[in-house]
């Protein structure tokens, strides 16, 4: 497949100091991390595991405000930087953290987004770094409406920056490297008092993120497709996006007004346009209503963008979705489309089948 157009339209290098959020009262000047995302109140540690539902109030949400030369990228993030985020994003989906994704054959899109570039916008834990990693992305937006997840991407963040391999990564993650990867923790937590709360999320996260990267070793390996962390080229771009401040990470809710229209605002004003749309399964959970439309319709999407979601499939597993950006929007943007499944369209007597890939036809005049 032919590269897409890029979507940073913008190139001219522009500098800017870092500038700390609005109301943080703690100066988060030469942050340890490229990301850093607060939580908790500043200078209280809540005991481990303590209140992880509760954890990450958005308002304390900082984004990677490290400069990069895209004059693009620094009007987004002189934007962003000042956001409150989305205070309230709801009940858990399932009343449960989603650390590791459970979508398993996340291959089925890598014929579709390999070497896309631009900027990715996704839900969930993990699939957006997979994804910017096959796409060669030039930034990564992540939205999750848990904010335990959100400071997962901390996590992330001080991982990526620390480990200079996939083998230093994984270690991180694996039982011998808890030393270390709680050393990191604190650290990454040091800026805002919250070290016991990430590390409570690490401990919780460890074991689920690390059967989930063997699990998609296997099933890659089995595939023969090179992917972030089997493949030394793919980790370093996303690892040199962490570094550099390419990746933000938000707060949330896809269903209300708020945070993500900010995001298309913001994307539009800095003439940032999105090169793929990751809704993972999120919209199995809601009908189409209007702050959803409002939301979708507020992101820009660029020529050939690409909308990607995965659906329940039988008889286990999803089936993996791929639609057209523009058919996408003017599907939402019609009142008669409730839902994703009017979008996916089934006749009678169909169901959808797991681990397989699906392309939605264009929406008929």
């Amino acid at each position: 497949m032919a590269a897409a157009p890029s979507s940073l339209r913008s190139s001219a290098a522009r500098s800017r100091p870092y500038r700390p959020v609005a109301n943080v009262p703690r100066a988060l000047t030469n942050p340890p991390l490229p990301m850093t995302l607060a939580s908790a109140t500043p200078g209280e540690s809540p005991p481990a595991r303590a209140r992880i539902s509760d954890m990450a109030p958005a308002w304390w949400l900082s984004l990677a405000l490290l400069t990069a030369p895209d004059a693009g990228l620094d009007h987004f993030r002189a934007d962003a930087s000042g956001s409150v985020g989305d205070a309230d994003t709801g009940a858990l989906t399932n009343g449960k953290h989603y650390y590791a994704s459970n979508e398993r054959d996340l291959h089925l899109f890598a014929d579709d987004v390999v070497d896309r570039g631009g900027l990715i916008v996704a839900v969930a834990a993990d699939p957006g770094y997979i994804l910017a990693a096959w796409a060669d992305a030039d930034a990564l937006i992540l939205v999750d409406l848990d904010p335990a997840i959100t400071d997962l991407h901390r996590i992330y963040a001080a991982f990526f920056r620390a480990a200079d391999d996939i083998d230093g990564f994984l270690e991180l993650w694996s039982a011998d490297g808890i030393a270390r990867a709680r050393e990191l923790i604190v650290s990454a937590g040091e800026a805002h008092g919250d070290a016991d709360t990430l590390l409570a999320i690490y401990d919780e996260a460890r074991p689920a993120i690390a059967r989930r990267f063997a699990d998609l070793d296997r099933r890659m390996a089995a595939g023969d497709r090179p992917w972030l962390l089997s493949d030394a080229e793919l980790y370093t771009r996303v690892a040199e996006m962490v570094r550099s401040g390419r990746v933000y990470a938000f707060r949330g809710d896809l269903t209300r007004a708020g945070i993500v229209s900010d995001l298309g605002r913001w994307l539009d004003d800095a003439e940032l346009d999105v090169s793929l749309l990751y809704l993972s399964n999120a919209e199995q959970y809601f009908m189409y209503k209007q702050d959803f439309r409002d939301n979708m319709l507020a992101v820009p999407l660029a020529d050939e963008s690409l909308v990607l979601r995965t659906l329940p499939g039988r008889p286990a597993g999803f089936e993996y979705i791929v639609q057209d950006g523009a058919d996408f929007q003017a599907r939402v943007a019609d009142p008669r489309v409730r839902s994703v499944y009017r979008i996916r369209g089934l006749k009678k007597g169909e169901h959808l089948v797991g681990r397989t890939r699906h392309v939605v036809p264009p929406a008929k005049p």
